[in-house]
């Protein structure tokens, strides 16, 4: 790890998105990174997971941080909770007419869709997409005959799953056609993520900052995503990591390897 000492500063909060940066691909925390965010909740720095997983995954993998109370942020920033009690603290869910253009725009172009409505993932047809999905995130599949009708409860957030190489023609292109609608990313290289426009992590953060009277230039967030660039850039030094994409790393006032993560939680943490 290359980080100027100077550079850094006691920061007032730290997230930090799961995939791909506390968690490997192995989904096997290190010890270095369970040791870091330690002791930064030992000096009293809030800690917040910024992940786009379901909640319910999201406080399963928390809470093999050590991490059972505090905000956390999911899907996408389309939802606040609460990691002790649960409790949702803010839901920016997609609008019915919105969710039901998405599915039937999915449908026509033949791809998994992948619906989440009130921290339940449904699906109409169990593939190897769903399976996929439902292995990692570790929860249950629910089947539903038409995903339409489901979406007359708002949902928090829709998923587009098929081959990275289909990703990566597909994403400009719904990016384009929901450009000022909707709010597309991608998470996972098999991924594309369709949430409300105003569902993203920088947004999410930046309401738990007035929430909790921080400063977001005194904040540090850390990603390896192209849906962790907002919040890289929003806050006061966003930490890329090293095997992510250039347009990330460049978002970053610092990049370092996920081997490294723990040691600079533990440098900003020792820091009076």
């Amino acid at each position: 790890m290359t980080v100027d000492l100077a550079e850094l500063f006691r920061p007032d909060l730290v997230a930090s998105d799961l995939d791909g940066t506390l968690l490997p691909p192995d989904q096997r925390l290190t010890a270095a990174t369970t040791a870091g965010v330690r002791r930064l909740r030992e000096a009293g720095i809030p800690f917040v997971i910024c992940t786009g997983r379901m909640l319910r995954s999201a406080r399963r993998m928390a809470g093999r941080l050590g991490l059972i109370q505090g905000p956390m942020i999911c899907y996408q920033g389309a939802l606040v909770a609460d990691l002790a009690s649960g409790e949702w603290l803010m839901h920016r869910p997609l609008s019915t007419p919105l969710a039901v253009e998405v599915i039937e725009h999915v449908r026509e172009l033949g791809c998994q869709v992948n619906v989440y409505v009130n921290d339940e993932f449904y699906v109409e047809v169990v593939g190897e997409w769903a399976r996929g999905y439902a292995e990692y995130a570790e929860v249950p599949v629910n089947v539903v005959g038409d995903l339409v009708a489901l979406v007359q409860t708002p949902p928090t957030k829709i998923v587009i799953a098929t081959d990275p190489a289909a990703v990566d023609v597909l994403l400009p292109k719904l990016q384009g056609r929901w450009r000022g609608r909707l709010y597309v990313t991608r998470s996972l290289p098999q991924y594309i993520e369709v949430c409300d426009l105003r569902a993203t992590k920088s947004n999410a953060l930046d309401h738990l900052c007035t929430e909790l009277g921080l400063r977001p230039e005194r904040c540090v967030a850390c990603g390896d995503g192209l849906n962790d660039v907002d919040m890289l850039r929003w806050a006061g030094m966003g930490v890329a990591m090293a095997q992510a994409a250039q347009v990330v790393r460049d978002a970053a006032d610092v990049v370092v390897s996920p081997d490294d993560l723990g040691e600079l939680f533990s440098r900003l943490a020792a820091l009076a």
